[in-house]
This record gives structure tokens, C-alpha cells and sequence, in this order.
């Protein structure tokens, strides 16, 4: 006999989960298949450098989601029922400089200006300027991220209307590197306000990413960053017990091959080796857009061709993760590196920017752009008492010069030991007799991670300016349903908002909520 669901969700990262479980609290009888043997995509966390040591292998520090009010009203109870604790440091980032001077942004914003005064008093009443100025637009941008995305015209006609948003308007279509240069004289300034904006693994020359930078301030002084207890994973188990609790049902190491469509309507998914599971109410798929069309017969070539044509993030990312006997020391001193992000650069704005050049063309960077983190400084569960767990992230070409993707395989190892040497210059107590393991990933290897992970960066899609709103990704599928395919829904972190952990799934499930005529706010006791 077949299997039949209401609701079928292909894949479980954060955001299939959180669409499965209000869909699951809305009464719907719900299946998450994953083909992996692990749930949660990049939002995971493992023993896997050494016994004792837990690492997240992707999502590390969850700020965009904590303005969701998945969490901020607490929607699904994963916080109040469901165990999910975040620690909130109060130093948000850092960038440490080649001459082990060092910016450390805080929660605060008069400490954060405190910092900046040090290296340009001109710029740290600038950065307050910027940040109030962010702040000021903070409701209208919070407003929008978590729910289907206007149309863009509209959106555009309705910033036009006023000075405000006209100034919105021109700041999201200029680069990240033009704002600075505007704002700020000081370069390691700009470089430190750079390589947070950099994250999201955009170019400071890229056009079109204003927005970034601009919105940047106003999450970090009115949002504090989130460490999970437990792991980044512990999001993941929260809305696991959220989902089971409501009846809903996961099973992992399940290959799905394609939907399966009838009159013109999601009806199922077909699994590798055939087996059919029937899905009578949606089906939901955190496909990438370039293999939609595969995923799904009969859609138009043009809703295909537009959804291939898709951007990824301009690099790719590698990972380091390291079991330590000590926690990190840094010349810089303590009060860097106590930040939940600590970033590595060069102290001029012409060797950062060359860093990315070297990338472009398909390098990795002569001078180093590495961010670390230790979460167990934060979080005793992530590391043996007086241990630590390290993890390093770095920007690099997916394709490189000389043998393209596939030649990390052939060269990883080289530059795993590069990375390492480079990071020993910041770092003073990072020498063999401290680092007991580790376990490097190429941006290859976070590729193989997950189809999403396209072009070896986490973001699914690069945050350009023609991919964000109700274009991202494309504009015929930028209201999370596919055209011509009723009930074929789409959910992942290439859909709006971008930006990682965003907990974007639930402006899905507001959409398929909404188009079963059910209200929402009832729903979650709004």
C-alpha cells in the first residue's frame, strides 16, 4: 500500500524543519525525508575531531533569527518547551590587523564606539551616525525579512515616497567598499566593518551589496548574537522535538529523485528506487534553483532557465576545526579575542581589498582573511574542562586556477598547513604540543556537504541586489511556490531573507498556511 501524507518536506535543514513544524501545529500529518544521515543541513554540530569536542560544521552564531519571531515571541515554543537555550556574548566581533592591533565591535554601541576613538575619534562619531541611522530603519527592514517578500516595484515605490527610503534605495545599489570610503577615514576601520559585511561571502566591490553593510549596525546593537547551547545542532534538536511533538515524522538516509506531479498539481515524491509517498495537501522542496527542473517535470522553460541562471556567493569558504589542550592566547590581547567572531586581516585597505582579487582569479589569498571562533569560551558543553574547541573559516576560490573544484582534493592538504601557519601569527599558543586534532574541509568538500551548498559557500545564493526581495531567487519564484506546479512549495536559505540562519521556512509556511485559507496568527496564539 502507498504511504500518505499531508505534507511532504524534502530535506531537513533549519528551514524544512521550521516549516514542517508549523505546518505539523497546524494539524497537518507531516514527513521530513532527509538523505543524509543527519538532520539539520549546515546547522549541525559533532564530535568530529576528537572525543569531547563539539564543533559546528557550518552555522555558527545565529544573529539574523533572533529578530524572527520564531524566536523573538517564541512561536513554536522551542525555547520555552523545548530546551533551546542561546548564550549572548556581549563582544560580537573583532578584527585583529597583521600588527596585532585590533577593533572589537560590541553589543553596545558606546563601547563599540570606545574602540573605534581609539585609531579615529572622526570615525567613531561617524559609526554612531551610521548605526542610529540604522537603527532608524530597523522596524521597516525586520518588518519584511520574515514573511513573503513584496514585489519588488512596489517595494521600490514605496522607499521612493520618502527621503528616507530614497537614501535606502541608493545605498543598496552601491558596494560595500563605496559606503566605507564615504563614511570613514581610518582604513583599519573600514577594514573591520568590511570583513563583518564579508561574511556573507560578498566582494567589497561588489555592486549592489550596500545593503549588507548598511543594515549591519542596527542588528548587532539591537540583536544579541545567539551561541546555541549545545551547538548550533541544539536549533535543529529543538524543532525536532517541536515537530515530533505534533505528530510529525523524519527519516533520514532517503534519496528523493523527483516530485511527482499530476493535473498540474504536487501530489507526491518519488524516492530512488521507486517507491512513491503521496503528499494530498503540499509538497515542499529545499531544491536548489538550479536543479529545479530536474526535480520537476513539465515546468515552463523560462521559469527554469531564469531559476539556472541564478548567482551563487562570489567564493567559496573552507573550514578548520581544532581540538585544544588550552584555549587560544592572542598577541592582540584578551579583549579580541573574546569576541564570538574573531577576524584576521591585513592592516591596509589596499592589501584586503588585492585579497579578493587574488580570489577572483581563482587564488587563495597571499594575505590571510580567516574568521575563528571559540564557542566553548561561551558554552562549557562544547570541550573538556579547560579546553577548547577552534574553528576557523577562510575565504577561497571554489574553482581554482589550476585544475579547477576538483583540485582541492590534490591540494587541500598543503593548505591546511598554510592555514594553520598563518593563523600561528596571530595566535601565540597555537603550536603542536596544543592542537591534540583537527579537520580541515575545502570549499569542495562543503559542496559535497549539501546540494544547497553550491559553489562551496553555506548562503545557497549570493545576496546581490538582483537577488534579494521579491526576486531572490528569481522573480517567478520568489513567493516560495513554484508556477504552473499548485502545491509545490520551495523553502531554503537561497529564498528570502538571506543570510544564513535566518529561520526563513516560516515566511513558507505562512505562504502554504495562507493558501489552505487557515489564519496564521491563530495558528501561533498570536
Amino acid at each position: 500500500m502507498q504511504e500518505s501524507y499531508d505534507v511532504v518536506v524534502v530535506g531537513s535543514g533549519h528551514n524544512g524543519l521550521i516549516v514542517a513544524c508549523y505546518l505539523a501545529k497546524a494539524g497537518q500529518k507531516v514527513l521530513v525525508l532527509e538523505r543524509n544521515s543527519w538532520y539539520g543541513g549546515g546547522v549541525y554540530t559533532a564530535e568530529s575531531v576528537a572525543p569531547g569536542f563539539r564543533h559546528d560544521w557550518h552555522s555558527a552564531i545565529h544573529i539574523l533569527i533572533q529578530a524572527n519571531p520564531l524566536l523573538a515571541n517564541d512561536e513554536l515554543g522551542l525555547k520555552s518547551k523545548y530546551g533551546l537555550r542561546y548564550a549572548n556574548p556581549e563582544r560580537v566581533f573583532s578584527t585583529i590587523f597583521d600588527d596585532q592591533s585590533s577593533i572589537v565591535t560590541y553589543g553596545d554601541l558606546d563601547r563599540t564606539c570606545e574602540s573605534i576613538a581609539k585609531l579615529s575619534r572622526r570615525d567613531a562619531d561617524a559609526y554612531r551616525q551610521f548605526a542610529e541611522k540604522s537603527a532608524k530603519l530597523l522596524p521597516l527592514i525586520v518588518q519584511g525579512l520574515f514573511v513573503p517578500p513584496a514585489p519588488q516595484g512596489a517595494f521600490w515605490a514605496l522607499l521612493d515616497q520618502s527621503r528616507e527610503g530614497q537614501e535606502l534605495m541608493q545605498i543598496m545599489q552601491r558596494s560595500t567598499l563605496d559606503l566605507v570610503r564615504e563614511m570613514f577615514e581610518n582604513e583599519k576601520v573600514m577594514i573591520h566593518l568590511l570583513k563583518f559585511a564579508a561574511e556573507v561571502l560578498i566582494s567589497p566591490g561588489e555592486k549592489g551589496t550596500g545593503g549588507i553593510l548598511f543594515n549591519m549596525p542596527g542588528f548587532v546593537h539591537a540583536y544579541s548574537p545567539g551561541v546555541a547551547i549545545g551547538g548550533s545542532g541544539a536549533l535543529v534538536d529543538a524543532l525536532i522535538a517541536c515537530l515530533r511533538d505534533h505528530g510529525g515524522e523524519l527519516r533520514n538516509n532517503v534519496d528523493v529523485e523527483k516530485a511527482v506531479v499530476s493535473g498540474g498539481r504536487a501530489v507526491g515524491v518519488r524516492l530512488k528506487g521507486g517507491d512513491v509517498i503521496a503528499a494530498k495537501t503540499a509538497v515542499v522542496g529545499q531544491i536548489h534553483p538550479w536543479f529545479l527542473g530536474e526535480f520537476i517535470d513539465g515546468l515552463d522553460p523560462t521559469v527554469t532557465a531564469n531559476a539556472k541562471r541564478t548567482k551563487t556567493a562570489g567564493h567559496g569558504i573552507f573550514i578548520s576545526h581544532y581540538a585544544m589542550d588550552k584555549p587560544p592566547e592572542y598577541y592582540a590581547g584578551e579583549e579580541a579575542g573574546r569576541a564570538t567572531l574573531i577576524g584576521m586581516a591585513p592592516k591596509d585597505l589596499d592589501g584586503y581589498i588585492r585579497s579578493f582579487d587574488d580570489i577572483r582569479h581563482g587564488e587563495m589569498p597571499r594575505r590571510a582573511l580567516l574568521t575563528a571562533n571559540v564557542m566553548s569560551q561561551f558554552d562549557p558543553t562544547r570541550a573538556p574542562p579547560g579546553k577548547a574547541a577552534l574553528s576557523i573559516t577562510g575565504h577561497a576560490p571554489f574553482e581554482l586556477r589550476d585544475g579547477g573544484a576538483q583540485e582541492w582534493d590534490a591540494r587541500k592538504e598543503a593548505i591546511s598547513n598554510s592555514v594553520g601557519r598563518q593563523f600561528s601569527e596571530y595566535c601565540s599558543n597555537f603550536t603542536p604540543d596544543n592542537v591534540k586534532a583537527f579537520h580541515f574541509d575545502s570549499p569542495l568538500d562543503v559542496r559535497r556537504h549539501s546540494p544547497t551548498f553550491q559553489g562551496g559557500a553555506g548562503s545557497g545564493l549570493g545576496s546581490y541586489f538582483h537577488q534579494i526581495g521579491g526576486h531572490r531567487p528569481t522573480p517567478d519564484l520568489a513567493q516560495y511556490a513554484v508556477p504552473g506546479i499548485d502545491r509545490m512549495y520551495l523553502a531554503g536559505t537561497f529564498m528570502h531573507p538571506p543570510g544564513g540562519v535566518t529561520g526563513g521556512g516560516r515566511a513558507t509556511a505562512i505562504k502554504i498556511i495562507g493558501d489552505l485559507g487557515m489564519d496564521f496568527d491563530k495558528i501561533v496564539g498570536a
